[in-house]
């Protein structure tokens, strides 16, 4: 064969491999990759299909967490913390997506400033106090005898033969009195405090005192102490809206009470929870916290006080009763905000007020008059 033959032949043979490789497929990893986003939040949880995915890679770590429940046709996308990452799934069919995540910061607290009002909370205190005393029959001494029951005195005159004088005194004599007693009274305590708390916010109220008693312990004694008075909480609610207040209200009034023979007082303690609805202006009363106590003592000459009937005239009879009734009122008000403009405006108002030093006439009829002033 000659060379020029030899040369053709090499030639096909080229073409024929070049055409070859321009038929060739395109390998796997030139096909197309379909990118998605996904702008997420801190918290938040994103499904997307798992169906005919064979396995996926994750970009950063630690930005979101990925998972696959135990059906594996979802993956929940959990935000974890604020960043950038990726998620690229491989599919049966050769084909792959990617899923760009963006995961922002969760939305600041407090971000969104609202102007709120202040609740200015009025609270009066009225105690009515009455009481009733009745004392009637007959009072005998607890006790008779002792010093000066009976002593006689008397001068003689050995010269003249006579008495100059002579006393006879008769003391703690064991003569009854007469005890007839009526008297009723009255009075009226009232205090007043006000409070001023953010709409939303609670406002206590606390007055009255404590006292002190010793107790004696195995080896030391210590002091406690008891508390009393009344406790007021208050919880107001305005909506802007309706121009309606919403008040919560706790009372608690704690009174002493006589002791025991140990000498330790106690305390009787009143409570009362409620929620009310009124609108501004009107007020609240807080009532049925009342107080009562009857006392009744008898006294007399033993055996003869106790016969009926016969036995009023050996003795003596008393009534005293004590009532307290507690009453509190409560005024919510609206301390609205004043602007910095409107702050303004009245400074400069203020100032032309005191600078002035004209006058201004107003007629009968309420209508402005002739206004001087002085230069």
């Amino acid at each position: 064969m000659s060379r020029t033959s030899t040369t053709c032949v090499l030639a096909a043979l080229g073409a024929l491999v070049a055409a070859a490789i321009v038929l060739a497929p395109a390998p796997a990893r030139a096909q197309k990759v379909k990118k998605k986003a996904l702008t997420m939040r801190v918290g938040d949880q994103v499904d997307i299909p798992a169906i005919d995915v064979l396995r996926f890679s994750e970009g950063t770590k630690g930005i979101v967490d990925v998972r696959l429940p135990e059906d594996k046709d979802l993956f929940v996308i959990v935000a974890l913390r604020p960043g950038r990452t990726s998620l690229l799934l491989f599919m049966r069919d050769g084909s792959r997506v990617q899923y760009k995540i963006t995961v922002a910061g969760s939305e600041a607290k407090g971000s969104k400033v609202k102007e709120v009002d202040n609740i200015r909370l009025d609270f009066y205190f009225v105690e009515l106090s009455s009481n009733y005393t009745r004392q009637l029959g007959l009072g005998f001494p607890a006790a008779i005898g002792g010093a000066d029951i009976f002593r006689i005195q008397a001068n003689y005159d050995l010269q003249a033969g006579d008495f100059v004088n002579a006393t006879a005194v008769v003391a703690n004599q064991p003569l009854p009195r007469l005890d007839i007693l009526h008297a009723t009274g009255w009075a009226k305590i009232s205090r007043q405090a006000a409070v001023i708390a953010a709409n939303g916010t609670e406002a206590n109220f606390s007055s009255g005192g404590e006292v002190n008693i010793q107790v004696q312990g195995a080896l030391t004694a210590e002091i406690r102490q008891i508390e009393f008075g009344s406790n007021v909480r208050v919880q107001p609610r305005y909506d802007p809206g309706s121009g309606r207040v919403e008040l919560r209200i706790s009372s608690e009034v704690a009174e002493l009470t006589s002791g025991s023979s140990s000498g330790i007082p106690g305390r009787s303690i009143s409570k009362l929870d409620t929620v009310v609805n009124l609108e501004l202006g009107q007020s609240v009363m807080l009532a049925g916290l009342n107080a009562k106590s009857e006392v009744r003592g008898k006294s007399g000459l033993p055996f003869l006080s106790q016969i009926p009937v016969i036995g009023l005239l050996f003795g003596s009879h008393s009534t005293r009763r004590d009532e307290v009734r507690n009453v509190i009122f409560i005024v919510p008000t609206v301390v609205s905000f004043t602007s910095r403009d409107s702050r303004q405006h009245i400074k400069e108002a203020l100032k032309a007020y005191r600078e002035f030093e004209g006058t201004f006439e107003v007629d009968f009829k309420g209508k402005p008059g002739k206004r001087e002033s002085k230069q």
